[in-house]
């Protein structure tokens, strides 16, 4: 079932960043905010639908900038809600559906936070397990507010580049057809 449904969503995603290239940016932002934001996060498989966009685009030479901006911008968003909800809730947060369900998955991000700091920000966001679980738990530990925001925001802008810029000028320089 599940097959089928994520491959529906990857020729979903194909088609109209082909067909409208502006969507681009909206496309990315709402894939990397569901790949940033906790408990959406286990469910949709961004970072998949992020390197496909870049390969589309990448094809079809659409400039890369307005879906990079749209993924920066929704991976910031999705982790700063990520982190109120830790800082509101604290340990609470393991009784509320649907975070009791990755009770194992937040604990293992606390463990991560505490081992690597301010740093695990920055590497959380590229280790697909910790993704959505540290900001949470930077929220948890009451982590101020700027360092986190500084770390998410570099962090953003970073994986932005590496999963949509990447793979278009990899696709260019490799495949020069259009899909």
């Amino acid at each position: 079932m599940f097959h089928g449904l994520f491959h529906d969503l990857f020729l979903l995603v194909r088609q109209t960043a082909q067909a409208h290239p502006i969507w681009c940016l909206p496309i990315a932002a709402i894939v990397a905010f569901s790949e940033s934001f906790v408990g959406i996060s286990f469910i949709v498989p961004g970072t998949a639908l992020l390197l496909t966009l870049g390969g589309v685009i990448g094809a079809s030479h659409i400039p890369v900038w307005p879906a990079m901006l749209g993924a920066s911008l929704g991976s910031i968003a999705g982790d700063w809600i990520s982190y109120w909800i830790g800082l509101t809730y604290h340990r609470q947060i393991l009784h509320i559906w649907p975070f009791r369900r990755f009770e194992g998955q937040i604990e293992k991000g606390l463990h991560f936070f505490h081992k690597w700091g301010i740093a695990a920000i920055f590497l959380g966001r590229f280790t697909g397990p910790l993704r959505a679980t540290v900001p949470l738990v930077a929220g948890m530990s009451e982590l101020e507010f700027w360092p986190f925001q500084v770390a998410n925001t570099v962090s953003a802008l970073i994986w932005a580049y590496a999963l949509l810029a990447l793979p278009a000028l990899a696709t260019r320089l490799l495949i020069p057809l259009n899909l």
